[in-house]
């Protein structure tokens, strides 16, 4: 088989071995199959034409002159350029493909045993020749290019350096591509949001295209280059209906050549170049073209990730300047105090301290809510460089102008994406006006309960005397009649004002004197609770009480103040309930515990209330039922007395289910709230 024919047939098989060798070469693992072959078919199929002239009679010379290479090596060379090859490299595949060929055909040769060695000599030395010229050609354009490529891209470093705005330097990075190609008579660049392309720079011919020009992406020549993201030509620009420049077509550009600006994957915009002389740009500019735009793509990212961080600096500067809360942060793990916030100076009442390690704390002096004195390593920034994250935590300061303070400090770690601590952040609020206003409101409501149980301490002697005198003139023989009605009428109002001296007075224990005081003595709560029944319905005739008791009710309790706990809650329960309606007490031995509750129907307690249903001085006041006057302490009063049993009150109200306070009394007098001995309680 002649040496072209084998070249022809074996095209697959040459290629695959070829292939094989160079995957052992490193210059070559960054490229696909189809990319790594790219013109080689063409290549082998020129290479046999021009070994087959050797063959052609001399009638068949102009024919076999006019076989030639084209411009398939120097287009290889080109994209290998582009793909990172060295020179070295780019040869040294040329060398491979022809050792792979002639070995292939030695073999060949051998299995047949064919004689016509003298041919199959002029054959090798015609496809030597052409090897040869391939690689000349080649190496030679590599070197041009390469050249050229390496004093481009130098310029358009120079060219961004020093200018962090993108409308200086844009400018001149696409002056340096017009100057760079004498075919060259336009360059344009657009940026992409979101679904459009805007005009961000121009340079040449198209420089009055109108600066908010924009197209969307899949739109004309340039929307599709940026939909389909790989370089795209068009010849004939100025009449080809994909243009929608008018510039390109007033100007009359005839070639254009676009190439998507791309970043990790991403489409960022477009970079295209006119030509009004040249119908097509030639490779070396393309590849030029190309090389160019990559490294605007990189320098434009750059550029926009370098603004969007100085915007982002900028936007931290100003929302920690105004602030209203202190903040400073620390290295790790130095603890060198790197930023401090206008706020942070406020509340110190200082300029703040760049200290160079945790040691310099010592500075800002601090005091524990126990008066003790803040060491350096217990500040909290300190404490979360260490990984610490305190919340809330209260700190007395001395400030800058001798005076002292009270902040309220949070800090937390900042960590890496590994998960080190780099640093620690402080927010410091000033608490001292607000601690100030509830140090007095405190003393105001302090001193106003004192007030409240020395007046209504004293108003019982007056109170009693009334009393007394009101019970004398009932019984005697000089009141009579309608003057008898009016004894009658200042005896109620006495023990009414007595009941609510009383309820101010369990007030003023509960709140002042360390809860209401209880004597304990063996009980029996549901003797207690018929007897508190009784009074009720005298009060209330007519109103039906109904109790429901079973099991064992003994237990140690103080019977006065339980007596106290039944008749406010029937009190309560008959004022809110309806007049037809039953009230309901009921007994349930629960073993440790014995749980007493009260029910009645009617409109149950609005939900927002119920959470404020034991606050003193409240009462409902939603349409339910007909509240008896009062001061609104009987459900605090209730609750005290529970708590200083040990004990838990709770209320259900629903419309389906009425309402219902729950008591739960421990029996064991040993116990307190918390299940503890009455001597550690």
């Amino acid at each position: 088989m002649r040496l072209y024919d084998f070249i022809r047939e074996n095209q697959f098989r040459i290629l695959a071995e070829w292939e094989r060798q160079v995957r052992g070469h490193s210059y070559s693992q960054g490229l696909s199959h189809p990319r790594l072959l790219d013109h080689l078919p063409d290549l082998l199929d020129r290479v046999s034409n021009m070994v087959e002239t050797v063959h052609h009679t001399e009638e068949t010379v102009h024919t076999a002159e006019c076989q030639t290479l084209a411009e398939v090596p120097e287009v290889h060379a080109l994209e290998r350029l582009e793909a990172g090859y060295d020179l070295e490299e780019v040869a040294h595949e040329y060398a491979l493909l022809r050792a792979c060929i002639l070995r292939l055909y030695e073999a060949h040769a051998e299995k047949v045993g064919t004689g016509e060695l003298a041919v199959a000599l002029r054959e090798v030395r015609r496809f030597n020749q052409t090897f040869d010229e391939a690689v000349s050609t080649a190496v030679s354009r590599y070197a041009r290019t390469r050249e050229r490529t390496l004093v481009a891209l130098e310029r358009i470093s120079q060219a961004a350096l020093g200018s962090e705005d993108l409308d200086t330097f844009l400018p001149r990075l696409l002056r340096v591509i017009l100057e760079s190609m004498e075919s060259v008579d336009s360059v344009i660049l657009l940026l992409r949001e979101g679904d459009t392309l805007r005009v961000r720079a121009t340079v040449g011919v198209e420089e009055e295209v109108p600066a908010d020009f924009s197209l969307r992406v899949g739109e004309g020549f340039t929307g599709k280059v940026a939909a389909e993201g790989r370089p795209l030509e068009l010849h004939s620009a100025a009449t080809d209906p994909l243009v929608k420049n008018p510039i390109v077509r007033a100007r009359g550009i005839r070639a254009l050549y676009g190439m998507p600006l791309s970043y990790k994957g991403e489409v960022i915009g477009v970079a295209k170049m006119g030509s009004l002389t040249a119908s097509s740009f030639s490779n070396d500019d393309k590849l030029l073209f190309r090389v160019m735009v990559q490294r605007i793509s990189s320098l434009l990212f750059q550029a926009h990730l370098q603004e969007r961080e100085q915007s982002q600096t900028r936007l931290l500067d100003a929302i920690l300047t105004q602030l209203p809360v202190g903040v400073a942060v620390a290295e790790a793990p130095t603890g060198r105090l790197i930023i401090g916030n206008a706020s942070f100076d406020r509340i110190w009442r200082r300029p703040f301290i760049y200290s160079p390690d945790t040691e310099g704390y010592r500075e800002y002096e601090g005091f524990h809510s126990d008066g003790r004195l803040i060491e350096p390593n217990q500040w909290p920034i300190a404490r979360s460089l260490k990984g610490e994250v305190v919340q809330g935590e209260e700190i007395t300061i001395s400030r800058g102008d001798g005076t002292r303070g009270v902040t309220l400090q949070n800090s937390a770690p900042i960590r890496d994406a590994e998960g080190r601590i780099i640093a620690a952040v402080v927010t410091a609020l000033d608490v001292t006006d607000r601690k100030a206003a509830e140090e007095q409101q405190r003393r105001t409501v302090e001193f106003r309960e004192r007030f409240l149980g020395i007046v209504s301490h004293d108003l019982r002697n007056p109170l009693n005397a009334i009393r007394l005198s009101a019970d004398a003139l009932l019984h005697s023989e000089y009141v009579v009649g309608k003057q008898s009605k009016s004894v009658h009428r200042i005896l109620s109002s006495a023990e009414r004002m007595g009941r609510m001296i009383t309820d101010l007075l369990d007030f003023t224990r509960g709140r002042l004197g360390g809860g209401i005081p209880i004597h304990r003595q063996s009980s029996n709560l549901r003797i207690l609770c018929r007897h508190v029944l009784d009074e009720l319905e005298a009060g209330h005739p007519g109103r039906k009480l109904r109790l429901r008791a079973s099991g064992n009710f003994l237990g140690e309790w103080d019977s006065d103040r339980l007596a106290q706990v039944m008749g406010n809650l029937g009190k309560n329960a008959l004022d809110y309930s309806l007049e037809d309606t039953p009230v309901d007490f009921m007994l349930r031995d629960e073993g440790d515990t014995v749980c007493l509750a009260v029910h009645n129907g009617g409109t149950p307690i609005p939900a927002d209330q119920l959470p404020y249903i034991f606050d003193p001085f409240r009462q409902a006041t939603t349409g339910r039922g007909t509240p008896a006057s009062g001061l609104g302490l009987g459900l605090f009063i209730v609750q005290q007395i529970v708590h200083a049993h040990g004990g838990t009150v709770t209320v259900s109200s629903t419309e389906a289910d009425g309402t219902t306070f729950a008591v739960r009394l421990p029996r064991d007098n040993r116990k307190g709230p918390t299940g503890v001995s009455r001597a550690e309680w």
